[in-house]
């Protein structure tokens, strides 16, 4: 059974204005691929409502080190009173959108996802034993490297969203 280390547990960033939607996933997308992540898409919803289109996505980042660890990153994103609006950016027109977006970031670290350390008691005390002394210090690099992916993400789309703030004109 999978054993799995919460380390950032939905951290937030929140912003409500103009912003481009596909640019955003794109550096989301081209981050996670230049640190060597899978991109799994696990719910992709878009509804219509009066106000605006609502989007929810859930998409999972995983990063393979071993048989034994895996790393894994899951966003939420979620944006409501989606609209698409022309704007002036550096003197040009072009559609971009404007509404709420919410993002979740969860951090967490995954070991014997294959299940293969469970069958046999003696195999289950090896696998504590070689985690508690042997794969410590290994176990705490991967750790800290989730923690810093997440920061360093959160910040590059935290500066990409508030640079529509002052470059766009309506």
């Amino acid at each position: 059974m999978v054993e799995r280390k919460i380390l950032l547990d939905e951290l937030e960033l929140e912003y409500e204005g103009l912003f481009d939607s596909k640019e955003l996933f794109g550096i989301l997308d081209e981050f996670f691929n230049l640190k060597g992540y899978d991109k799994f898409e696990v719910l992709n919803m878009e509804q219509v409502m009066k106000n605006g289109k609502e989007l929810r996505l859930k998409i999972d980042y995983k990063k393979w080190h071993t048989e034994y660890v895996r790393k894994d990153v899951l966003v939420e994103i979620v944006m409501q009173r989606l609209k698409e609006v022309e704007a002036k950016i550096d003197g040009s027109k072009v559609n971009i959108n404007q509404g709420s977006l919410k993002m979740l970031f969860t951090g967490t670290l995954e070991t014997d996802y294959e299940g293969r350390w469970e069958y046999n008691p003696v195999y289950f005390f090896l696998r504590t034993i070689f985690d508690k002394y042997v794969y410590r210090s290994q176990r705490k690099d991967f750790e800290s490297e989730i923690i810093s992916d997440v920061n360093e993400v959160m910040g590059k789309l935290g500066s990409f969203i508030n640079l529509y703030r002052y470059k766009v004109k309506i």
